[in-house]
């Protein structure tokens, strides 16, 4: 059973990085001690400026699916910094727009 979750996460594009970390156990304290080196990265506040920016700009244009991806990209840098929590509330506004303009289309 704890093979075809790992596997299964492995396979979906999961956090996994490589086949060897997809099997290997770990326990709750140990996946929060990983979470926790992964958070704090070091973050670049000018690269996170810059693709704030750029998300701004790309969603004033209505070009929501690019925006997305550059919110995604200050997320990825800092998802605990100002911009990277503002950055999430953005994505959640943007999954919104884009579920609302399929519901349109779809009609």
């Amino acid at each position: 059973m704890v093979l075809l979750v790992a596997a299964g996460a492995f396979f979906s594009g999961g956090a996994c990085t490589s086949f060897r970390e997809a099997f290997t156990y770990r326990s709750p304290q140990q996946q929060q001690r990983q979470q926790q080196r992964q958070q704090n990265k070091t973050v670049n506040p000018k690269a996170q400026k810059f693709y704030y920016d750029q998300g701004l700009q790309l969603y004033s244009k209505e070009s929501y699916k690019e925006a997305k991806e550059a919110f995604e990209t200050v997320v990825d840098n800092g998802p605990n910094t100002t911009l990277g929590l503002k950055a999430q509330e953005n994505i959640t506004k943007i999954d919104q727009i884009l579920k609302t303009l399929e519901d349109i289309e779809s009609k």
